[in-house]
C-alpha cells in the first residue's frame, strides 16, 4: 500500500532536478496529455512519468513553506496602502468597526475563496522557480488570470515566458448564466433573498426568564439536528452531543440562537419557522430557541442597502486602483485571481449575507438580556465575527468558539500570520474570549502558525463521543475466497462522491479477490441509486464506528473529517487524492494511513493485503478527548462561573 505522503517524496527526491537555466513546461491541461519535454509541472494531477512532475506533489514536499508564505500575504494584503490608508482600515460599519474582517481574505476558506487553491499553486511554483531559476518558462492552459500572474511572476525574476493558449469547454446551463452576473446584480438578488428569508420566519418569541445559575447562549446553523416538523423527540444537536443537557441539570439556563442554513431536511426558512415553533411549544416556560434573522425589523433592509452601496462603491475605486499597481508593480498583489473574491466579498452576495448578519446579530443581542456565557461554532465565517462585536459591544460575558471538528494543515480558517494577533492588530480583530479545542493534534495544530492567540481551552469532543477503540474486518476470510468489502465515505459536494464511485467501480474484476461496496452517504449530499444505473453498490446510513468492523477497507476523499472517525474506530483507511488540489485530509502525514490518486493505486493497494499480516498497533488517543460525563467541559464553566461571583463581589 502506498503509505502517506510517499508520493510526495518520490515526486521531490526520488528524480533529479533539472539544472538550473533549462525550460520549463507548465502543464494546465489533462496529465496523460501533457508532452515530452524533459522538464514538465503538472497544475493538476498525478506525475506518472520520467521529466514529470506534480505542483500539488511538490506543495506536499514544501507544506510548512508554502502555507507560511500564503498566510504572510493574507496579512500583507490586508496592510496595502491605497490613498493613504490601509484596506483593513477601509469599508467602515455604523459604529466606525471595518467591514474587512468578514471579507474572504480573513476568512481564508476554500469552500468560498476560489483564488485560494490556485494562489497556493502559484507560491509553491514561484518557491520552484527561485530554487531551480528556469530561463524560459510556457505555460499550457485556458486561463487568462493564471496567465497574468505567470507573466508578472517571470517579468520580476527574468525568466522567458510563453503562453499557449487551450481553448476552454464552456457549459451553458442556467446556473452558470446566473454565475455570470455582475456581481453587483448578486448583491441585489441577495438582499431579496434575505429580506424573504426574515419575512418568512416573522418575530422571534418572547422569552420566560427563569432563576438560573447563569444564562448560557448556544449559537450556530440550524442544520444537524434530529428535529422535523411532525418529529416527536426533544431537540438535541449532532453538534453540541449532550452538553446542552449537562448545562440544563447544573441550573443554566440555556437558549439557542440560531441562523437559518438551507439543506436537505430544512430546505426553507418557512419549514425552518414551523419547526422552531413546535420545539418552543415543547418547551413549556421557557422559548429556548429563535432565529437570529427575526430580530431585524424589516425597515432594516432598507438600512443594509444604504451600507451596501457604500461599500460597494468603495470597492470599485479600491479595486480599480489595485489594478493599477499590478500592472504598474505586480509584486505581492495576484490581483486578476482575486479579483472576483474581492468583488463578491465587498459588492456581491457575501456582502450583502454579512452586513445583514452584522445587523441581525446585533439587534438580538441588544434585545436579549445578559447573558453569562455563549458557546457557538467556530469556522472562521463573517457572522462569527458579526456574533463577536455585537456581543462585546453591549457588554455579555464570556464568548467562546469551539473548534467543533477537525482543525486540518491546509484548513486554513484556522491558521494566521503571526503578526495578526500584534498590539492594536489583535484589538481589532472582532473574536472571541476563549476557543475551545478537542484534542492534542487540534490543539497542536491550531498553534501550529501562530502560538500567541486566544487563550485555549481542551474540552471533551462532542462531535465524537460515541467513537470507540475498534477493529476492522478480519482479513483471513479473504484466503477462502471472501469479497472484499470496501466502505465508500461520501463526501459532501456530488463531485467527489462520484469520483470515489468512479474509482472503486473501476477496481472491479482487477483485484485477487472480488469486490463488495458499501455507500455511506455524508448527511449533506444523499444518494439517489437510480443516478447510477450501471452500478452495484448497497447503501448504509448506520454510524461510521458500526460500519468500520464490518469492512475490510474504507476509502474516503481527502476532504472529509469521517475518515478521521474510521481511522480512530480501527478502520484501514485510504484516502482518494486525484492531485487536483492541496490535500485537506486530516489524516494527512498520520502512520497507517494510505493515500491513493486513482483506480490503479486502489487496485494495488488491495492486492497487496495480505491475510496472515499482524495488524500494527496504531496510536489514537491524540486525536479527541472522548469522555462521556464532560469532566472538562463542567470545570470551564464552573470555572467561568466562580469568576462570575468573583467580580460581582468585588463590584
Amino acid at each position: 500500500m502506498l503509505k502517506a505522503g510517499q508520493q510526495a517524496r518520490d515526486a521531490s527526491h526520488g528524480r533529479s532536478a533539472p539544472a538550473c537555466g533549462a525550460s520549463m513546461l507548465l502543464w494546465a491541461a489533462h496529465a496523460q496529455l501533457a508532452p515530452e519535454h524533459g522538464n514538465v509541472v503538472l497544475w493538476e494531477g498525478a506525475a506518472r512519468a520520467a521529466g514529470v512532475r506534480s505542483i500539488t506533489q511538490y506543495i506536499d514536499a514544501n507544506a510548512e513553506e508554502v502555507r507560511r508564505r500564503y498566510l504572510a500575504w493574507s496579512y500583507d494584503f490586508g496592510e496595502t496602502q491605497i490613498y493613504g490608508r490601509r484596506l483593513r482600515e477601509r469599508f467602515k460599519l455604523a459604529d466606525g468597526s471595518s467591514f474587512w474582517w468578514h471579507s474572504v481574505f480573513v476568512e481564508q476558506s476554500a469552500w468560498k475563496q476560489r483564488s485560494l487553491e490556485p494562489m497556493l499553486k502559484l507560491f509553491a511554483l514561484d518557491l520552484l522557480l527561485e530554487r531551480e531559476a528556469p530561463a524560459e518558462l510556457d505555460f499550457a492552459g485556458s486561463d487568462r488570470d493564471v496567465n497574468l500572474v505567470l507573466r508578472a511572476m517571470c517579468r520580476r525574476r527574468g525568466i522567458r515566458y510563453h503562453w499557449a493558449r487551450h481553448s476552454r469547454r464552456r457549459v451553458f446551463t442556467f446556473r452558470a448564466m446566473v454565475r455570470g452576473l455582475p456581481r453587483l446584480m448578486h448583491g441585489l438578488m441577495a438582499l431579496a433573498y434575505f429580506a424573504s428569508i426574515r419575512l418568512a420566519l416573522r418575530r422571534p418569541p418572547r422569552p420566560v426568564p427563569t432563576c438560573s445559575a447563569g444564562r448560557v447562549l448556544i449559537c450556530g446553523p440550524f442544520a444537524n439536528h434530529n428535529a422535523t416538523r411532525h418529529g416527536g423527540s426533544d431537540f438535541k444537536s449532532r453538534y453540541w452531543g449532550t452538553l446542552p443537557q449537562m448545562l440544563v441539570r447544573d441550573g443554566h439556563e440555556v437558549h439557542w440562537l440560531h441562523y437559518f442554513y438551507a439543506h436537505n431536511t430544512v430546505p426553507t426558512a418557512r419549514e425552518a419557522r414551523r419547526i422552531l415553533q413546535r420545539n418552543n411549544e415543547r418547551s413549556m416556560r421557557v422559548a429556548a430557541h429563535s432565529f437570529v434573522e427575526s430580530y431585524l425589523p424589516v425597515r432594516g433592509i432598507a438600512t443594509i442597502f444604504a451600507r451596501w452601496l457604500g461599500i460597494a462603491t468603495e470597492s470599485l475605486v479600491v479595486g480599480l486602483c489595485l489594478r493599477r499597481k499590478f500592472e504598474k508593480d505586480s509584486c505581492g498583489t495576484y490581483w486578476p485571481l482575486i479579483r472576483d473574491d474581492w468583488a463578491k466579498t465587498f459588492r456581491g452576495f457575501g456582502c450583502v449575507q454579512n452586513l445583514f448578519y452584522d445587523e441581525c446579530f446585533d439587534r438580538a443581542l441588544k434585545a436579549s438580556g445578559p447573558y453569562d456565557e455563549c458557546i457557538y461554532l467556530m469556522e472562521n465565517q463573517g457572522w462569527e465575527r458579526a456574533l463577536a462585536r455585537a456581543w462585546h459591544t453591549h457588554d455579555h460575558g464570556r464568548l467562546t468558539g469551539v473548534a467543533h471538528s477537525t482543525v486540518r494543515f491546509w484548513d486554513l480558517r484556522y491558521h494566521c500570520d503571526p503578526r495578526r494577533y500584534d498590539g492594536a492588530y489583535r484589538d481589532r480583530l472582532p473574536a472571541p474570549d476563549c476557543v475551545a479545542l478537542n484534542g492534542r493534534v487540534a490543539h497542536e495544530e491550531y498553534l501550529a502558525t501562530c502560538a500567541a492567540r486566544e487563550p485555549v481551552a481542551d474540552c471533551e469532543a462532542l462531535r465524537y463521543l460515541h467513537l470507540a477503540p475498534g477493529r476492522a474486518r478480519d482479513l483471513s476470510e479473504l484466503s477462502r475466497g471472501e469479497a472484499v468489502r470496501i466502505l465508500l465515505l461520501g463526501d459532501y459536494t456530488q463531485d467527489r462522491t462520484d469520483a470515489l464511485l468512479r474509482v472503486a467501480e473501476g477496481a472491479r474484476g482487477r483485484t485477487i479477490s472480488p469486490l463488495e461496496i458499501w455507500v455511506k452517504p455524508h448527511p449533506g449530499c444523499p444518494m439517489d441509486p437510480l443516478r447510477y444505473p450501471d452500478l452495484v453498490f448497497r447503501i448504509v446510513n448506520e454510524p461510521v464506528a458500526g460500519l468500520v468492523s464490518s469492512a475490510h477497507l474504507v476509502l474516503a476523499s481527502n476532504t472529509t473529517s469521517a475518515a478521521l472517525e474510521a481511522y480512530v474506530c480501527g478502520g484501514r483507511v485510504l484516502v482518494l487524492d486525484d492531485r487536483s488540489g492541496v490535500n485537506y485530509s486530516p489524516l494527512m502525514r498520520v502512520q497507517g494511513v494510505s493515500f491513493v490518486c486513482d483506480t490503479d493505486d486502489l487496485c494495488r493497494a488491495i492486492n497487496a493485503l495480505d491475510p496472515d499480516a499482524r495488524e500494527n498497533q496504531r496510536q489514537t488517543d491524540g486525536f479527541f478527548n472522548i469522555d462521556p460525563d464532560l469532566p472538562s467541559w463542567r470545570r470551564y464553566f464552573e470555572a467561568g462561573r466562580q469568576q462570575r461571583t468573583g467580580e460581582r463581589s468585588t463590584s
